[in-house]
């Protein structure tokens, strides 16, 4: 009996991976990331980071351009 479903189970094996087509992992995550890049949440997230992006840079320049005036940091 064992060796019976030795056999059973290399043939389940055998023809698993007949059956089973190739995938090509690089080519699925450039499609994935070209989805996401593409995507309305992306483009949300990027709208929001330059924002924050923008926010910063006024800050840091704005407290630099008051300790210059003040003479305070």
């Amino acid at each position: 009996m064992r060796r019976a479903s030795a056999w059973w189970l290399l043939a389940e094996e055998v023809c698993g991976k007949i059956a089973t087509p190739k995938v090509d992992v690089a080519a699925a995550d450039a499609e994935v990331e070209a989805l996401l890049r593409d995507s309305w949440l992306w483009s949300c997230g990027e709208s929001v980071a330059s924002k924050l992006q923008a926010a910063w840079v006024d800050s840091r320049c704005r407290v630099l351009l008051r300790s210059l005036t003040t003479g305070r940091p």
